[in-house]
């Protein structure tokens, strides 16, 4: 890829659509690089450059240049389509290896940051992403794309703070409040409390990269929470619909569908000595806040 950057018209009848040609013009490495290390960051937590918003000489160097400079051109030579490059990236060895590396205490020594990625660094899933993975584990996520943005319920006293009723208008058709959180409407002066708890970013600045905090409201929000516990009981009915109330079937089939797994030999028994003295929904709210249903691991 050239390093040189085309000129920019100075003077032209259409400055935004020459904009937009020098931003996609082949031979401008800014743009290709920039989006690839965005996608990076996304699956990894950190780019090849920390500073995804800053390029320039100020900016942090790219801990592989030429990985980024052939994601770059590949990006441009599939059309600038990010499905293969989501799909190179989850192929690769880089994004499969284990989160604890066998060569752990020397890679620490030489490389404590783990910039050369000699392990995967666990991520917590973004507020966007468990909120998801909650819906499509009970059985209720909205699968349907497009059309308009959707306002989910809100605290009427949090509201009250922000808005006048008629600037919050709930969509009135419930399943598409199930609908994938990328539709949820955006006010830049309110987060959903489910949101903000687990690191949703303000709207009203810039956000390279996403806060990932462990604190104890993530806990209670998760045990407390009006969707944690509307949505476990949803996936206790789900579990309850599979299993045919056969306790060795709900907790098979609830591992399959939270973790992706079957449950270990001793996970197999503390979840059947948990459901011989709770109900099903709280087995699943306990599944909820399993750190290996919230991180990539």
């Amino acid at each position: 890829m050239q390093n040189s950057f085309p000129e920019l018209p100075a003077d032209s009848p259409n400055p935004r659509t020459e904009l937009a040609r020098w931003l996609t013009d082949p031979n401008n490495p800014l743009t290709p690089r920039v989006v690839v290390n965005r996608i990076w960051q996304q699956h990894f937590g950190l780019g090849l450059v920390k500073t995804a918003n800053d390029f320039g000489a100020n900016g942090d160097r790219p801990s592989h240049p030429e990985l980024l400079d052939w994601m770059a051109s590949e990006l441009i030579r599939n059309g600038w389509k990010l499905k293969p490059l989501h799909r190179m990236i989850l192929l690769s060895s880089a994004y499969r290896q284990a989160s604890r590396s066998p060569t752990a205490s020397a890679a620490m020594a030489l490389d404590p940051e783990n910039r050369w990625l000699w392990q995967f660094n666990r991520r917590r899933l973004s507020a966007e992403e468990i909120r998801d993975a909650m819906l499509a584990v009970s059985g209720r996520l909205n699968s349907k794309q497009g059309g308009p943005s959707v306002m989910v319920p809100v605290d009427k006293e949090l509201l009250g703070q922000l808005y006048k009723p008629s600037q919050w208008q709930v969509t009135r058709d419930a399943a598409e409040h199930d609908r994938r959180s990328i539709y949820m409407i955006a006010k830049r002066n309110l987060r959903v409390p489910f949101m903000e708890v687990f690191d949703a970013p303000a709207l009203l600045t810039s956000c390279p990269v996403r806060e990932s905090s462990t604190h104890a409201p993530q806990a209670l929000e998760l045990l407390n929470g009006k969707l944690s516990n509307d949505l476990a009981r949803e996936f206790a009915g789900r579990l309850r619909h599979d299993s045919g109330l056969e306790p060795q079937r709900m907790v098979e089939r609830a591992y399959w569908l939270v973790l992706g797994r079957p449950p270990t030999i001793a996970e197999r028994r503390l979840s059947l000595d948990f459901l011989r003295d709770r109900s099903p929904k709280e087995f699943a709210l306990a599944l909820f806040n399993l750190n290996a249903f919230l991180y990539v691991q």
